[in-house]
């Protein structure tokens, strides 16, 4: 079972969006799960869009609860036959993110490229410290227009400052990835031939790719 904990202290850098589309894309082939740590339970309100607007049910599965029943949690979602599960976490410092850090076979830090953002980064760089070898960054929300390229540079500058490793797959700054969530549904599934999924589907893969192994525990 592969363990994705999504995690970047800051707020707004996208965690849920990116958390659930991974898992609906992997849900086509594979049993999903994603666990809404944040207090918020942003991902577990927008299940209950998804089940009322489509019928869908579990594609994927959504639980949440405190931080403190994580190990039940992913105990219970190898019971039950999980081949992933995502871990959505809190948009600040707390015990939470660093309960997630040790059960995840792979760590992934969204970041958006603002000066902001890339201010932030030197917090979950600490974050993740001990765990840098399982720890990637996702560029997200890149911009699309002609500033994409020297965005693109800047953010990879901090990203090896922090001495973290930057994934070539990234996403755009582009409305269809709230759009879509918006009617219960993913990037991936509004517009399947789109670039929206086309990046999604990209980054799964070297996602996958990536985790080779998964845990055993």
């Amino acid at each position: 079972m592969k363990v994705w904990s999504i995690v970047n202290p800051k707020g707004g850098a996208g965690k849920t969006t990116l958390a659930l589309h991974l898992a609906i894309a992997a849900a086509e082939d594979l049993k999903v799960l994603v666990i809404d740590l944040d207090s918020q339970e942003s991902a577990e309100r927008w299940h209950a869009i998804r089940q009322r607007i489509t019928g869908s049910k579990d594609d994927p599965s959504i639980a949440a609860g405190p931080y403190t029943k994580l190990p039940d949690m992913l105990r219970t979602a190898k019971r039950l036959g999980a081949d992933l599960v995502l871990i959505d976490t809190p948009p600040r410092l707390d015990k939470a993110i660093a309960a997630t850090i040790g059960p995840a076979t792979l760590v992934l830090v969204p970041l958006k490229t603002s000066i902001l953002d890339l201010q932030a980064l030197q917090d979950c760089a600490r974050v993740v410290d001990k765990a840098r070898d399982k720890t990637v960054v996702i560029l997200n929300a890149v911009p699309t227009d002609r500033s994409r390229e020297a965005a693109v540079k800047d953010a990879l500058r901090y990203v090896s400052r922090h001495d973290l490793e930057a994934l070539p797959e990234r996403l755009s700054d582009s409305q269809g990835y709230v759009q879509g969530l918006k009617s219960g549904r993913s990037a991936t599934e509004t517009s399947k031939n789109g670039k929206e999924a086309r990046e999604i589907g990209a980054l799964f893969e070297a996602l996958w790719t990536r985790d080779g192994e998964g845990t055993d525990d």
